[in-house]
């Protein structure tokens, strides 16, 4: 069962990851180093992912960077470990889709609305309608996230 019960987390993992920006390489490696009891190396990870040591090598070079993996050197050795941050992931995607996404297509939705006929002009209006909801509506969120940002603070503690 345990077994299965890991591949179902890395599987579930992979996928999260990928909607963060990541590739499937990347959660998989993620993952499993989550559930290792201690810190390993590129060829233990390669084995424990059917992946060759260069597809580790890049995907540990991305988590490095982006602080969900740190590393230790024992002479030539690097000997890698995950940092749980699903919480610190999940907290930046509102801004990331504020950022990214809504506010780009707002401007395009009001730029195409410009020179639109009226029965266009009407289905932009709507769809800038509902783009601002989602912009009051993630910016709540982003201000929800801020205040309760002493949860953050008592978990560290």
């Amino acid at each position: 069962m345990e077994g299965q019960s890991a591949r179902m987390f890395i599987e579930i993992v992979e996928r999260l990851m990928e909607r963060w920006g990541y590739g499937r390489t990347e959660g998989r490696i993620y993952a499993v180093l989550l559930l290792s009891a201690g810190a390993l190396t590129i060829a233990e990870l390669a084995k424990r992912t059917n992946l060759s040591r260069s597809s580790v090598s890049v995907a540990l070079s991305k988590l490095v960077r982006d602080y969900l993996v740190t590393y230790r050197k024992e002479g030539k050795t690097k000997y890698f470990s995950a940092v749980p941050a699903f919480l610190e992931k999940f907290l930046q995607q509102p801004k990331e889709i504020l950022e990214r996404d809504v506010k780009p297509m707002q401007e395009i939705v009001a730029s195409l609305r410009e020179n639109a006929d009226e029965e266009k002009r009407r289905r932009y209006d709507a769809l800038l309608d509902d783009l601002n909801t989602l912009e009051c509506v993630l910016r709540k969120v982003i201000e929800l996230e801020e205040k309760e940002s002493a949860c953050l603070k008592e978990r560290a503690a």
